[in-house]
């Protein structure tokens, strides 16, 4: 009796288990997520690449390129089945066995404490589930999910795919996601590249990357690395002597790439011109226009030209005391270095990266208006930095002082390098597109390009440098416009008056043409962002404020034969799913496309896309003269460098912005430098003493690198050249002759102003 008692009790509270087991499990079945996994996509992270493909940025923290299983290297699935589960091929979502056998072994391990390799219970398909459809939780309705889940997920998808899914989607440290990009972070390799020690290597990260780093234990990390080749050898993949001979090598990974997702002024445009254009959503493989070479040179000449410039005016400030707060500061284009000894003739520097000596020398370091000795300034121990400018060492100190640098491709409007300022740290304001300052007389090629297209005006045509009386109007008192010297220098022609940058004369030509005429012209060909018609005299001396990149846009029209471009900084964005979002054709090509069928075949031609906005020809003229200007008028510090360059300055009153634009046959390079409250950069500086020096150095190197020995300025076949003398501007084959530039309508005029002057001299 009692025994049927008893019974009965089991029979009953079994039902009631069985029955709560059953309502728990129907409960969680209702709270299960979608186990569609066939639409689930990895998110990938929009990457910026400079023009040559290589990764300039990484946006957000996440790193991950999604690979299909057929490409995946099949050393790379066999290790982390060797690692994670090695019976995957063939279970059905869990494992029964490993269960016990992961029990067992962990037990050991435990007991023994020798070994650190603990095994996981867990296969890849309920890896897989507890990263993209569940959580975390350390939780038995968790694992009940995750088992259940897994389950379907295996009765509906293929053992590759979910593979695929789970090789693209793990965690592996280094911001890594998925294979292909710990690849790279790791071993700066493509994952089609390692060898198999490698591939283990990775197959050991997903149970804990901060654990297996070789940096925090190295033979933790090996020991790891070692047991996946050795489940390899077990499971076949490799044979014994592979195991020998790979689990006796090095871990040797590069080094973290962290620059990658360091902001900068160029990556702030290009992010800027992608959120306007809504491209901030999805994930994105961005080419840009940058020349990472020509940045990494255009940054530098920056930075040491300003800081060299800067100790006339300034006393030092650049010494610290302990190397943390220095390295709070530092950039990748000067060392820190310690004071070690100092004598009469030099000082002894430690450059603490890569443990160097280095000598100052005592007048190259000169500081301050006082002229300093670095003997005074620096004590030992002080930690500086300091900069290897044109073959020496200078002590140089964090910036006042500020500019901007653009290098653009006059032909399409590529920006090639942007250097919005000194230090992004400090500020990211983005002088090269934010700062709107006065141009000064960087505007004079644009008011002598109007008066070549009127006609009114020639190369050689003379006008009288003196002094003028402008009324500005009621109220305001009348304005006496003086040259940069103060002196009037009597005639001129037109290329002398530009390549001086008189003023004077600059004004009377904007006055002839009417100041209505030339605000048309600057809205023509896009001058200011905005069309400013302002009947200012001081318009005609650059008094309206503009800024680098679109000054920079606007010196394009002297190079590529007078056509607009629009600064452009992308070439190519293409989507996840890998379609064509931005192709930036410059050209278009009439006739290119034709069929076997048509019936005859027509040259193509291709034609630029860009308005012209003036004629090659006077393109030409303004070139030509501004590489006057170069040879013998306000540039002419670079007459020296063996190589076609034409260029212009600007200064404005009190020398608060200085310019410097520079033309090459490749590329137009604007330098822009001032406070960012403006004030005097200092007495009677100019564009010429501050900004040009920084192209200087630019054209420099980049001439190091790049000898190209037959670039040259093209010459529109319809120019007919003449020697003119440089003074009085009459063609002659006298002595003090130059070469210029006509056209044969502007010859004509000559001739005919030539008759009417020789018929005058007759009566």
């Amino acid at each position: 009796m009692k025994l049927f008692k008893y019974l009965q009790y089991i029979f009953i509270i079994s039902v009631l288990g069985i029955s709560i087991i059953i309502l728990y499990l129907w409960n969680i079945q209702q709270d299960l997520p979608d186990h569609n996994i066939s639409q689930y996509f990895p998110n990938e992270i929009t990457k910026i690449y400079d023009e040559n493909y290589d990764l300039m940025y990484h946006v957000g923290n996440r790193d991950r390129f999604y690979l299909d299983f057929e490409d995946i290297p099949k050393n790379m699935i066999n290790a982390i089945i060797s690692a994670e589960d090695k019976t995957f091929f063939k279970h059905q979502g869990f494992d029964i066995k490993g269960i016990a056998n992961a029990f067992l072994i962990n037990l050991k391990n435990i007991y023994s404490k020798n070994s650190n390799n603990y095994v996981g219970a867990s296969t890849i398909t309920q890896q897989l589930v507890k990263n993209i459809l569940l959580n975390r939780d350390q939780t038995i309705s968790r694992k009940i999910k995750e088992l259940i889940l897994s389950l379907r997920i295996e009765k509906e998808y293929s053992k590759e795919f979910i593979i695929e899914l789970y090789l693209n989607e793990i965690y592996f440290g280094r911001r890594s996601y998925g294979v292909a990009s710990a690849s790279l972070n790791y071993f700066n390799k493509s994952i089609f590249d390692l060898d198999i020690h490698e591939y283990a290597y990775l197959a050991a990260l997903p149970k804990g990357p901060n654990n297996y780093d070789p940096e925090k234990n190295y033979q933790k990390a090996l020991d790891r690395r070692n047991y996946v080749l050795k489940q390899m050898e077990l499971n076949k993949f490799i044979t014994l002597e592979q195991f020998n001979y790979y689990s006796n090598l090095k871990i040797d990974l590069s080094l973290r790439d962290i620059k990658k997702y360091q902001s900068d002024y160029k990556i702030d445009f290009i992010q800027k011109y992608l959120d306007t254009h809504s491209f901030n959503e999805n994930a994105f493989y961005i080419q840009s226009t940058i020349d990472q070479k020509l940045q990494m040179i255009s940054e530098k000449s920056l930075l040491d030209n300003l800081a060299i410039f800067e100790r006339k005016y300034r006393n030092w400030e650049g010494s610290y005391k302990n190397i943390e707060d220095i390295s709070k500061v530092k950039n990748e284009h000067w060392h820190v270095a310690k004071v070690v000894s100092k004598n009469t003739d030099f000082i002894e520097l430690l450059i603490i990266e890569t443990n160097e000596l280095i000598k100052l020398n005592i007048i190259d370091n000169i500081y301050g208006p006082k002229k300093t000795s670095p003997i005074s300034y620096l004590n030992l121990n002080d930690f500086i930095f300091v900069t290897n400018f044109e073959g020496s060492y200078y002590a140089v100190q964090l910036h006042e002082i500020n500019g901007s640098v653009i290098i653009m491709d006059p032909f399409n409007g590529d920006i090639i390098s942007m250097v919005g300022g000194v230090n992004y740290k400090i500020s990211n304001f983005n002088r090269a597109s934010q700062a709107y300052r006065q141009p000064g007389s960087s505007i004079k090629p644009f008011i002598y390009a109007k008066a070549l297209e009127t006609k009114k005006f020639l190369p050689n045509t003379k006008i009288l440098d003196s002094n003028i009386l402008l009324d500005q109007g009621k109220d305001l008192p009348v304005w006496v416009p003086k040259n940069y010297s103060n002196k009037s220098y009597g005639e001129l022609t037109f290329r002398r008056a530009l390549e001086t940058s008189n003023n004077l004369v600059t004004l009377k030509i904007g006055l002839d043409l009417g100041l209505n005429s030339v605000n048309e012209f600057l809205d023509k060909i896009n001058f200011y962002d905005n069309n400013l018609n302002t009947d200012v005299y001081s318009t005609l001396l650059g008094a309206v404020e503009n800024n680098l990149l679109n000054l920079t846009k606007s010196y394009s029209i002297f190079l590529n034969g007078g056509y607009l471009v629009e600064p452009t900084i992308i070439k190519k964005v293409v989507s996840n799913e890998g379609e064509l979002i931005i192709n930036n054709d410059y050209f278009k090509c009439i006739y290119c496309l034709f069929s076997a069928d048509d019936r005859s075949y027509r040259i193509p031609i291709i034609e630029s896309q860009n308005e012209k906005v003036i004629s090659p020809q006077t393109s030409f003229q303004i070139l030509n003269i501004l590489e006057g200007a170069v040879e013998r008028g306000t540039g002419k510090s670079l007459n020296k460098i063996d190589y076609p360059l034409a260029g212009k300055t600007g200064t404005t009153n009190e020398s608060k912005d200085l310019w410097f634009f520079g033309l090459t046959p490749r590329y137009v390079i604007g330098i822009y430098v001032g406070y960012d409250n403006p004030k005097s950069i200092g007495y009677r500086e100019t564009g010429s003493s501050v900004a040009l020096p920084v192209f200087k150095t630019i054209i420099e190197n980049y001439l190091l690198q790049n000898i190209k020995t037959d670039d040259k300025f093209v010459i529109p076949s319809d120019l007919i050249v003449k020697k003119v003398n440089i003074d009085s501007g009459d063609i002659s084959d006298g002595q003090n002759t130059i070469i210029d530039y006509f056209t044969k309508e502007q010859l004509r005029i000559i001739d005919d102003i030539n008759k009417i002057e020789s018929i005058g001299g007759i009566n």
